[in-house]
């Protein structure tokens, strides 16, 4: 790894090289950049500003993905003689900083000296580390070592920076699907990085307007979404149904999922996530940095009186497991047919599950019937007989196989009534430059509810004070230009606009353990719209109105999640 340092000076020549050639100082908003906005938008104002900052310095985020590669491939390789769950416990004790430092330094722990070190960190992580620390403590040396081969590399990096920035991007360690995500469209990064450095307080301004309309469409979303489920009985069924699958699909038992919760506040939800220098879990998802319970990817939970309590659409997890299931269209019709109405509606949701949902139908839509996406009167029987047809036409991989399927439909089109009975000519129109987002379904973690925390709400930035009236922006319908009263300590500079004069304080990220001050439950919501906003970008300025931001609602309001009578 120590050739990593050699590696992360190349590619900070070339980057500052690259994009000095490519980005102008004068370029005018895009829809690429108004993507950005978008998704950007969708993170705590706390969080926002730190992108910006970062966006500053594409050759951090590069370099940093590189150290990062190295490290978790190191990792890997370290647990590798491991059992398949005893490397998910490893990684799950990685989550919490410090902690198995704590354990490794100063030899081997006496059992008083491990439950004091332990004591300090949630409740849920306490067995597990008394265990390892107890009778696999060369393991925890060793990856104690490799945690500080890989601090000392990341500050070497650092060092020819001015020390807040330094301090930023330690705490941009806490957020690792932001710096994921940053380096995987650096297109973009540099574009934020650009507006933000040429004028702060009108990217600031912005990005406020679309998080306030946005609010507001979440909130709407939310409640139509409540409705639906209120009001239509076999989609609230389909889900509550479909949601019991899929937790048993993750691991969890029956009576853990029946099971009310009387004390969950969604609002302050937290949970820490995977290291960043080690990654997660080989075999879950892409980019699964939050492990999460089963209820946070249904968008609801049981309450104390055995009701629903709707806080959100399903999460891209659950989305993504649907749709890639034959037998999940078949046994659950009703709901394929309410994601059609919200995926394709007068809203059009713009989020990585809308994207699951827009791939599904391109990939069928020569045997969809006309008006599919429009109409849902028999659309639950067209999902019922989709799935007929594509179970006796998969691969063993899930993938479909297209001659298997189109004569297996035309030796049998007499049970397909409902389908379109030329898919030689698609009733259902193409749709272009669409990113296919799927993923093969893979197991995820069983989370114990003892390793998530309830903490405070998440805290305001001390940069940016804010006076919002949201029933007068409501009513007038003008998002544009938001009243607020800006306090832009935080981005203050000078005439010559070359200098960013800052004030940030973001402590010591890894002098000890402390609970981040970061919902997850929305940054992980705010993932997903990231996700889906840059890769499918839509037009927020320009355009006028609520509307055209980037389909609205990508992150659900987790506020008020009104029960359901079951």
């Amino acid at each position: 790894m120590k050739s990593h340092i050699l590696t992360a000076g190349i590619l900070l020549l070339t980057f500052r090289l690259s994009f000095s050639q490519s980005v102008s100082m004068h370029v005018p908003w895009t829809e690429e950049d108004s993507a950005a906005v978008n998704a950007l938008a969708l993170y705590p104002d706390s969080t926002r500003l730190k992108i910006y900052q970062a966006c500053e310095y594409p050759a951090i985020i590069v370099n940093a993905a590189s150290l990062q590669k190295n490290s978790s491939t190191a990792f890997a390789n370290l647990i590798n003689s491991y059992t398949k769950s005893q490397q998910e416990d490893l990684w799950n004790l990685c989550r919490y900083p410090n902690m198995i430092e704590a354990l490794a330094d100063g030899g081997k722990k006496s059992k008083s000296q491990i439950d004091s070190i332990v004591s300090q960190y949630p409740a849920g992580i306490h067995d597990l580390a008394v265990k390892y620390a107890e009778n696999n403590y060369d393991i925890l040396k060793s990856i104690s070592d490799l945690q500080k081969n890989v601090d000392g590399e990341f500050k070497q990096l650092l060092s020819s920076y001015p020390p807040d920035i330094q301090t930023l991007f330690g705490s941009l360690l806490q957020l690792p699907a932001v710096l994921t995500l940053l380096n995987q469209d650096l297109n973009l990064t540099v574009r934020v990085g650009d507006h933000y450095k040429r004028n702060p307080q009108k990217l600031v301004h912005r990005m406020d307007s679309v998080a306030a309309a946005l609010q507001v469409q979440q909130a709407k979303d939310v409640q139509d979404w409540k409705n639906t489920l209120q009001q239509d009985s076999n989609t609230r069924n389909d889900l509550k149904n479909a949601a019991n699958a899929y937790a048993d699909s993750n691991g969890y038992d029956n009576s853990e999922v029946d099971q009310p919760m009387s004390d969950v506040n969604v609002n302050d939800y937290n949970v820490d996530p995977y290291n960043y220098w080690f990654g997660y879990p080989s075999w879950y998802p892409d980019n699964y940095w939050y492990p999460y319970p089963y209820w946070y990817d249904w968008g609801f939970y049981y309450g104390a009186d055995g009701n629903m309590v709707v806080f959100g659409m399903p999460s891209y997890y659950f989305s993504n497991w649907y749709f890639g299931d034959p037998g999940c269209w078949g046994n659950y019709p009703y709901l394929g047919s309410a994601y059609m109405n919200f995926y394709y509606g007068e809203d059009n949701m713009n989020t990585m599950g809308s994207l699951v949902a827009h791939n599904w139908v391109q990939e069928n839509r020569r045997y969809l019937p006309a008006n599919f996406t429009k109409k849902g009167a028999h659309r639950s029987e067209v999902f019922k007989q989709m799935a007929q047809l594509n179970k006796h036409s998969m691969n063993k991989d899930g993938t479909i196989n297209e001659a298997a399927r189109s004569k297996y439909f035309m030796n049998n089109k007499s049970r397909f009534s409902a389908l379109n009975q030329n898919p030689a000519q698609p009733k259902v129109p193409e749709e272009r430059n669409i990113s296919d987002v799927r993923q093969p379904f893979t197991r995820q973690p069983a989370v114990n509810a003892s390793m998530i925390q309830t903490r405070q709400p998440v805290r305001q930035s001390a940069g940016v004070q804010r006076q919002y009236n949201y029933a007068n922006r409501q009513n007038s319908g003008n998002y544009s230009n938001p009243q607020r009263n800006y306090n832009y300590n935080n981005v203050q500079r000078s005439n010559n606009n070359a200098n960013v004069q800052r004030n940030y304080n973001y402590g010591n990220v890894r002098s000890s353990y402390s609970a981040p001050h970061y919902n997850y439950s929305n940054i992980q919501r705010a993932t997903s719209f990231h996700s889906a906003g840059w890769s499918h970008p839509s037009s927020s300025f320009g355009g006028g109105g609520m509307r055209s931001i980037g389909g609205g609602g990508g992150v659900r309001s987790f506020g008020g999640g009104g029960a359901i009578r079951r």
